[in-house]
């Protein structure tokens, strides 16, 4: 069947569009195959599966390959600045011999003259045991003006260190983790830590697989600008017109719903501050002198269901007064006591740089008890010393 197939070339290319929202365009398409034998439908990885028992592999990556640039080049002739990006067979980057090498596809480009530029070869280096050959595989494609991409990063097998090893132009975060990313503060933490560390690194990412507006937006928080996933489009076989225009009024419309969320969240963090600077403000008034600060603190943490701590720092000192007061703890935890040590903490040392004497932290996740939780600090005098009031904050999950 799979030589049939190769044979008679019973393969379709669809291309599944990658847009750019800074530039409200298409970027670029992600050459998919698409195979119909005897009216059944084969699946990609079962297709290539085939090709790699019956040693057909390379055969069938040519195939799809040459395929996918030969119908690129309608595209390309209305707008050069695309890209296409070609998946690469891992089992044929493991035995790529840099003297041997022969996938034909540079030839097909020469013949329909289009620049190496225009390209990216996907490859999924958690599939490629062997390090010298991919090594080889990406420095060898580089050259030539070939721009590398690693794919479905962030699961699998995939390692930090390859990165310095293929030194990608480009990196796909994997779809699995923007699944229900707006209530999975790990999967949330991880991409991010991705994107810092590709924008760091001068490696441009790419949201992949994106179905809804909360990975979407989360990516673009963190400047992200390439996506690719059905929320734009699905792979499809010609991109017409009214595709086309499909595409950019979801463009259009995600970046309205970003900038809004933008603006409901900055208010919504300028109401936190009011707030919790006037609940900061009712529990200091009560404080005549600090000796009997950790008693007025243990009443009013239990007053307030939003609030798992409160604790005091001496300026001065830059150490803690009195333990911390808090609702509940895990067995591993230990809160902070009288007499630690704050100084390298945000909390403290903004607090005293601001204007305001006021700090918001960004959220986290509490050693304590497990909750999303966000820190405000507010300076103030008691009997002509300074200190720091902080209150660890309980955000409800989205």
């Amino acid at each position: 069947m799979i030589r049939e197939i190769i044979e008679k070339e019973l393969v379709e290319i669809y291309f599944q569009p990658i847009v750019s929202i800074r530039t409200k365009k298409i970027y670029a398409f992600e050459a998919l195959t698409r195979c119909t034998y005897q009216g059944k439908t084969i699946p990609p990885y079962e297709l290539f599966a085939l090709a790699l028992e019956s040693n057909l592999s390379l055969e069938l990556d040519i195939l799809t390959r040459n395929k996918a640039i030969e119908k690129f080049k309608q595209y390309y002739l209305k707008n050069n600045d695309l890209l296409l990006f070609l998946n690469f067979e891992s089992s044929l980057i493991n035995t790529f011999d840099k003297n041997l090498r022969n996938y034909c596809f540079v030839e097909t480009i020469d013949d329909i003259v289009i620049p190496y530029k225009n390209f990216v070869i996907e490859i999924k280096e958690d599939e490629i045991a062997n390090t010298q050959a991919l090594e080889d595989f990406c420095l060898y494609y580089k050259e030539l003006g070939f721009a590398i991409a690693l794919d479905d990063f962030g699961t699998g097998n995939s390692t930090f260190d390859r990165i310095n090893l293929i030194k990608p132009d480009l990196i796909k975060i994997d779809k699995s983790l923007f699944r229900n990313i707006r209530n999975n503060q790990i999967n949330k933490e991880i991409v991010k830590a991705i994107i810092k560390m590709s924008h760091n690194s001068g490696i441009t990412v790419l949201a992949e697989g994106v179905e809804d507006e909360d990975p979407i937006c989360l990516s673009m928080k963190s400047n992200v600008n390439l996506f690719q996933g059905y929320y734009f489009s699905k792979a499809i076989n010609e991109l017409d017109s009214n595709e086309e225009n499909k595409i950019l009024s979801k463009i259009a419309e995600i970046g309205n719903i970003f900038k809004q969320r933008t603006i409901d969240s900055i208010n919504k963090k300028r109401d936190l501050v009011n707030n919790y600077n006037l609940v900061s403000d009712k529990i200091i008034e009560q404080f005549n002198y600090i000796e009997n600060a950790k008693n007025i603190i243990g009443k009013e943490l239990d007053n307030y269901s939003t609030l798992e701590a409160i604790y005091l720092i001496d300026v001065k000192t830059s150490k803690q007064v009195h333990d911390t007061s808090i609702k509940s703890i895990n067995d591993r935890f230990k809160p902070s006591k009288n007499g630690d040590e704050h100084y390298l903490k945000e909390y403290y040392y903004i607090t005293l740089e601001s204007k305001q004497g006021i700090f918001l932290s960004e959220k986290y996740i509490s050693y304590a008890s497990g909750n999303i939780c966000k820190t405000f600090a507010k300076k103030f005098e008691l009997e002509n010393e300074s200190y720091i009031i902080c209150l660890d904050i309980i955000i409800k999950r989205n």
